[in-house]
């Protein structure tokens, strides 16, 4: 809208400046508004998907000033103003020295404006020329800088400082947008209290770090991983569920061999509710594994004799006999 402003003043004021006798053309009137106009339709319809084709507008305001200057050079010179608004624009619309190609149409123009390649007339368009980058490295720089920054400050929000996953932020969108033909896996450290009461918080917070760096290699490409408590995680992965399932006992096989602790995991379909029922699946699982444990660490229960005593008190009393 203030491009489209901008041409209409600019376009008045040379039909009202330009000296009594002389035509004033048809074309620095109309085409800047109407460009400007054209422009924003475009802008707003969506239908410009790439930055760089905004760089057209401002490229057909400095040929247009051209051949402007061509016809009737006295009426160029009143709106000088267009060409540096165009190199506004760029700077606005487009990364840092892309404006450097609307050099091109925009120093011939300004040369043919202003009478060939004189020595004051060379002077004003080395001048100009400066005057022109300047005006549109200057925003194009700094915008690119706070797009960085936002950018950067959309990573950090998104991503869990110790482990380098993605946090619970997204978690619930994620899981909304996947499918039945995608599945939620829950993964919990067995013990990690008694691991950091024995090793300490440090030693906790590195396994942590492995646990995290050993997820996002595994689903790389294939899917995402959120750390979503303490020693909880969530892989949302784009595979079905026996897939899924593979790929977890393989990695709980590596984590075994190589780390102190165990893993817990639940996996369940994909959807809304995936989270939830994959949040039973690895309670279950952890159930299952303490039990296998417990029935693995108890003695045996004493053998006794068919005489209902045991071997080693028949033992004891063959020696006091």
């Amino acid at each position: 809208m203030a491009v489209f402003v901008e041409s209409v003043v600019l376009a008045v004021t040379a039909a009202t400046s330009t000296p009594p006798g002389s035509p004033t053309p048809v074309a620095l009137l109309v085409a800047p508004p109407l460009a400007a106009l054209v422009l924003m339709v475009c802008l707003r319809s969506g239908c410009w998907r790439r930055r760089s084709t905004l760089l057209l507008w401002p490229a057909a305001v400095c040929v247009l000033y051209g051949l402007v200057g061509v016809d009737t050079p006295a009426a160029a010179r009143l709106v000088p103003g267009l060409i540096s608004m165009a190199f506004v624009f760029a700077g606005l619309t487009q990364p840092p020295w892309r404006s450097l190609w609307l050099l091109v149409p925009a120093v011939p123009a300004f040369v043919v404006a202003w009478g060939g390649l004189e020595g004051p007339v060379l002077q004003r368009t080395t001048a100009t020329a400066v005057m022109w980058v300047i005006v549109a490295e200057l925003p194009a720089r700094l915008i690119t800088h706070l797009n960085e920054q936002r950018a950067e400050l959309e990573r950090l929000a998104r991503t869990d400082p110790l482990t380098g996953v993605l946090n619970r932020r997204d978690l619930v969108c994620r899981l909304e947008a996947s499918s039945g033909r995608s599945t939620v896996s829950v993964i919990d450290v067995d013990g990690f209290k008694r691991f950091n009461d024995t090793h300490g918080h440090v030693a906790g917070d590195d396994l942590l770090r492995r646990l995290g760096a050993l997820l996002a290699c595994s689903v790389h490409g294939s899917g995402d991983v959120f750390r979503t408590g303490g020693d909880e995680f969530v892989l949302v992965l784009d595979e079905d569920e026996a897939s899924a399932r593979r790929r977890l006992e393989e990695l709980r096989r590596w984590w075994a061999a190589t780390e102190q602790v165990t893993l817990s995991m639940g996996v369940a379909p994909g959807g809304p509710e995936g989270l939830r029922h994959a949040d039973l699946d690895m309670y279950g699982d952890k159930r299952l594994r303490r039990a296998a444990e417990q029935v693995t660490e108890s003695p045996p229960p004493p053998r006794h004799s068919p005489g209902g005593s045991s071997p080693d008190a028949s033992e004891a009393e063959g020696a006091s006999g």
